[in-house]
């Protein structure tokens, strides 16, 4: 039988990086994600590291999702639990006026001192819903705010519009390619919602266990 990774953080020491993240020093706090991200399973089992996303990036990150803690994502990003995601997900956060008579930020970006405030609708939300699997160098548009549950992107897309739950998607633009299941089973697994439980739940019950480990259909 195979050993199930431990993981144990120590409260001290995680209380104290949570601590100094408040300051607003982009090296200080990428050195502590580092430091924390080292750490054998701290992407899929760290509460610190979700605790300073939340507070500190307007980032929620689901138990056991991994993938996110190698950027920041826009603020207002939500991913459910059990999602797969690559560390080089690319999730836009604005895009460059068109109507107007320039698309350079000169004119539209604030930070950049030429104008007073910001002259572009910037992304809001995006939900990324629980046990999403997304491939290497995907990226997501602004328009988007909503990934379904257990949906799949193939590597390489580009997301322009919001994505069903259980549905596979790829390309640019990315389209629908086929549902995971039928309507029947998909309802089933949304109205089991078994990614509420934590883990060691599903591990104790051998029969629910097991359900995970062969095809459905």
């Amino acid at each position: 039988m195979k050993t199930i990774m431990t993981y144990k953080e120590s409260e001290w020491l995680f209380e104290f990086f949570y601590n100094i993240y408040r300051f607003q020093n982009r090296y200080l706090r990428r050195i502590i994600r580092e430091v924390i991200l080292r750490r054998e399973g701290a992407e899929l089992y760290s509460k610190t590291l979700r605790k300073i996303y939340a507070k500190y990036h307007g980032v929620i990150v689901g138990m056991y999702s991994y993938g996110a803690f190698h950027q920041i994502l826009p603020s207002g990003t939500i991913i459910g639990k059990y999602s797969s995601m690559p560390s080089n997900l690319l999730v836009i956060n604005g895009s460059h006026p068109l109507a107007h008579r320039s698309c350079h930020p000169f004119f539209f970006n604030p930070d950049l001192g030429y104008v007073d405030e910001l002259l572009i609708k910037r992304r809001s939300k995006l939900i990324i819903g629980n046990d999403v699997y997304i491939g290497l160098d995907v990226t997501i548009m602004p328009q988007v705010t909503s990934i379904g549950d257990g949906s799949v992107i193939a590597a390489g897309s580009v997301v322009v519009k919001d994505v069903p739950p259980f549905a596979v998607v790829g390309g640019n633009p990315a389209k629908i390619i086929k549902y995971r299941f039928s309507q029947q089973v998909i309802d089933q697994i949304m109205q089991s919602a078994w990614w509420e439980k934590d883990i060691n739940e599903i591990k104790e019950n051998r029969v629910e266990f097991e359900s995970f480990l062969k095809p459905l259909e």
